[in-house]
């Protein structure tokens, strides 16, 4: 089963995070294929100051190359940083996001959206960091439990609208 191959850690603090990424190359076993951080706004929170918040990132991109590294030629060690941002930053919280967004430019958002009466749903946005065109798309979950993925409608039959659509309020 592939669920035994994922390993699940959760560091409780941020001291306790760049202890786990600065000692990560010494983990016995295969080099992992995906890195995934959930919840980086709690790090940041706890400790502000720019420093650390380039000091952490720095140290998941230096992880993740050394396991690319180890992986061997053609295969790389994914990264994928989680962040929950609020509508109204202060500034620290805006000179982090600049922070993040140099050296993450690939970014996935997600907006809560209600397309209908009886219905949830989300805007999805993918910016792939000038690697690619933006994409967009509206997950809708309706009533009887069924998910719909559509083309976000600005998108729809015009495949160039994502160089003038706005996230404004977004990362």
């Amino acid at each position: 089963m592939r669920l035994q191959k994922i390993r699940f850690q959760y560091p409780p603090s941020t001291r306790e995070l760049f202890w786990l990424l600065c000692s990560a190359h010494e983990a016995p076993g295969p080099a992992p294929s995906l890195l995934l951080l959930d919840g980086l706004e709690e790090y940041l929170a706890e400790d502000p100051e720019p420093q650390k918040a380039a000091y952490l990132t720095a140290l998941l991109l230096d992880t993740a190359a050394h396991f690319s590294h180890r992986l061997g030629l053609g295969r790389d060690c994914g990264l994928m940083v989680a962040l929950q941002t609020q509508e109204e930053a202060d500034s620290g919280d805006i000179l982090h996001l600049a922070l993040l967004q140099r050296y993450f430019p690939a970014q996935c958002w997600l907006q809560p959206d209600a397309p209908g009466p009886g219905e949830h749903g989300l805007r999805a946005c993918l910016e792939p960091g000038g690697l690619g065109p933006r994409t967009e798309w509206w997950v809708t979950f309706r009533s009887d439990g069924e998910m719909m993925i559509a083309p976000w409608p600005t998108q729809a039959g015009d495949p160039s609208s994502g160089k003038h659509s706005s996230s404004a309020g977004q990362p």
